[in-house]
């Protein structure tokens, strides 16, 4: 097992051991991701699964509209 399946498998083990409900596992991993893309200024990343989609993580730029 590489180091990015051990990292995959740790994270995978403490979600499913944990009690906290599945939206709010999604939020921390959700601002983990964004803590990730700030520190590699990173604007986003796509990820296709296994179904063909696509899942995006992006930063944008809020839109003022007067």
């Amino acid at each position: 097992m590489d180091e990015r399946e051990e990292l995959m498998q740790q994270i995978s083990n403490l979600l499913i051991n944990n009690p906290v409900k599945s939206e709010d596992k999604l939020a921390v991993m959700m601002m983990f991701c964004f803590q990730l893309l700030s520190s590699t200024q990173t604007d986003g990343v796509n990820m296709r699964v296994s179904d063909g989609r696509v899942l995006s993580l992006k930063f944008e730029l809020e839109t003022l509209k007067h």
